[in-house]
């Protein structure tokens, strides 16, 4: 997979959770543990970024 590839599948996942943390019928138990996905999420966006722009590799 190429960089592009790789931003676009985790922004898609990343999207997902953020539709489903605005169901009304989900848990706090469960926002909570969609919270801390988002956040690995944008953690793994971020390093995603930085190793792609760190290699000179500009899109």
């Amino acid at each position: 997979m190429n960089y592009k590839e790789v931003k676009d599948k985790l922004e898609a996942s990343k999207l997902e959770l953020m539709k489903k943390i605005e169901d009304p019928n989900i848990s706090n138990e469960e926002k909570q543990n969609i919270k801390k996905s988002l956040d690995n999420y944008e953690y793994i966006i971020e390093l995603t970024d930085m190793n792609h722009f760190e290699r000179g590799l500009i899109v």
